[in-house]
């Protein structure tokens, strides 16, 4: 049977409210009924953290959940993270990319690997609202935060 991956897609600051509740929601509906089992966070913002404490709380219950870091760079700082909530750290080959679009080329790679990409995206400019449309051009599932699934 096919990994089925979810993505993370938002901001770096979460101005709404009841966000961590809806977003365990959805989490945990994902892995019950679309049988998601990894999920792909870049570790970079607000809502990247959230929903990584929700992955990790939700691992609880679940025990086949992965929770990886798709980084764009190799530093020492995946290491240290290494060791804590990640089951793996995924750098993808980005060495002919120029540093200030390895972040947009990370974003684009979580995209093309994954089934579902889960988007807190609230203004049309930002790099998450830039990786939500490129998601929408692969055809990837795309779920809103606050969306009733």
């Amino acid at each position: 049977m096919k990994e089925k991956i979810c993505c993370f897609c938002g901001h770096r600051e979460i101005l709404a409210e009841d966000c961590r509740r809806k977003t365990a929601n959805i989490i945990t509906y994902l892995i019950e009924h679309d049988s998601v089992t990894t999920f792909y966070s870049g570790h970079m913002g607000e809502f990247d953290r959230l929903c990584e404490d929700c992955v990790v709380s939700a691992k609880n219950k679940y025990k086949n959940i992965r929770l990886c870091w798709v980084s764009p760079y190799l530093t020492a700082k995946n290491y240290a993270y290494k060791s804590g909530i990640f089951d793996e750290i995924i750098i993808p080959d980005l060495d002919d990319v120029h540093y200030k679009r390895a972040i947009t080329i990370r974003n684009r790679y979580m995209a093309d690997k994954s089934d579902i990409m889960l988007c807190y995206v609230k203004r049309d400019y930002s790099g998450a609202y830039e990786m939500m449309k490129y998601g929408r051009g692969t055809g990837i599932r795309i779920i809103m935060y606050d969306e009733e699934i």
